[in-house]
């Protein structure tokens, strides 16, 4: 099953992937695995770095910390919002409520995915996407 998800998305490959991570346990693991799965990942340490990048260029999805120094998840959320009603947010977190978690549910992340996640779990939602 896992193999079959595998398979499928590397035939999608041509997605581009913002990752902002501010904890370097996970994003420099978390990046392998995903260029694996992608030909194209820029990595952002915190939610200020992420929506200088954003800027810059498009990207087909972005998956996002909640906390982060400097500009949390929720706030890149609202300010990538602001200009794209319809970009795909994946959104990463230890936490299943506070502040930034419901704001990131109102300001409409597509999908929330709770500290410590399996690589399925992110294969799963990248296969149901249409990227």
């Amino acid at each position: 099953m896992l193999r079959d998800s595998i398979t499928n998305l590397k035939q999608k490959k041509n997605f581009s992937l913002l990752m902002v991570e501010d904890e370097i346990m996970v994003s420099k693991p978390m990046k392998k695995v995903l260029e694996y799965l992608c030909n194209d990942v820029v990595v952002a340490d915190d939610g200020v770095q992420g929506w200088e990048l954003y800027q810059q260029r498009p990207f087909s999805l972005v998956l996002t910390d909640l906390q982060m120094p400097n500009m949390n998840g929720a706030e890149l959320i609202e300010k990538i919002r602001a200009v794209d009603q319809e970009k795909i947010i994946i959104v990463i977190t230890a936490f299943r409520e506070g502040k930034e978690y419901k704001k990131a549910q109102e300001l409409g992340a597509n999908f929330i995915l709770k500290k410590p996640f399996s690589v399925q779990s992110v294969i799963e939602i990248f296969n149901t996407l249409d990227i």
